[in-house]
């Protein structure tokens, strides 16, 4: 199993008009880490920037000015991807876990189309999975009672805290929380039967 947590930042909500200047993900094979990258680039269009979304990520224009061109981004991820999944086959694709992952998805989609790269799908399965269903779940069964489903407020069922919005921060406790979670919700042991002798008379 290979699972794929991402989280991005991004100059806006919009995948079209906005881009993601930050992208971070923890790649897990088999349950044992073997890559967490931070990934940051610069924005094409930063006249499109929404000034909330800079406010929130406590970022500056002049600041993303300096982070490395984005094909050079492009490249370094496209490159860390195959060192752990064969593109080509079709039975070896990362499961992609986030808080609501589709809105990076769409970001990450568009990400690839910017370079003329129509393959997203080669790398990924088609159907990520989102923290806020495992913990939708979790509050059905009495588990947890969260008052919304925010990535702060699950961390801190768990007493996690940290620096929210930032991608890698974000990641890495995405990733504590949806391993609580799934610990929560396996299924409890069968017992043992005991065997019963019957004796004919």
């Amino acid at each position: 199993m290979k699972l794929f947590y991402a989280d991005t930042e991004t100059t806006g909500l919009d995948p079209f008009r906005n881009e993601a200047f930050q992208l971070a993900f923890i790649i897990e094979v088999d349950g044992k880490i073997v890559c967490e990258k931070n990934i940051r680039m610069r924005p094409a269009r930063p006249e499109n920037a929404d000034a909330k979304a800079l406010e929130v990520t406590k970022k500056t224009l002049a600041e993303l000015a300096t982070y490395p061109l984005r094909a050079q981004a492009f490249r370094e991820f496209t490159e860390t991807l195959a060192k752990y999944v064969d593109k080509y086959d079709k039975a070896d694709k990362f499961v992609w876990i986030g808080q609501n992952p589709e809105f990076d998805v769409r970001f990450v989609r568009a990400f690839f189309k910017e370079h003329n790269d129509n393959y997203f799908g080669s790398w990924f399965d088609s159907r990520p999975a989102d923290l806020i269903s495992l913990a939708v779940a979790a509050k059905v069964k009495g588990l947890i009672k969260p008052e919304n489903f925010k990535l702060a407020t699950l961390a801190a069922e768990f007493g996690i805290e940290f620096n929210a919005h930032d991608a890698l921060a974000d990641v890495r406790v995405t990733r504590d929380v949806w391993m609580r979670l799934s610990a929560y919700l396996q299924p409890p042991k069968p017992k043992p039967v005991q065997a019963e002798l019957f004796w004919l008379n």
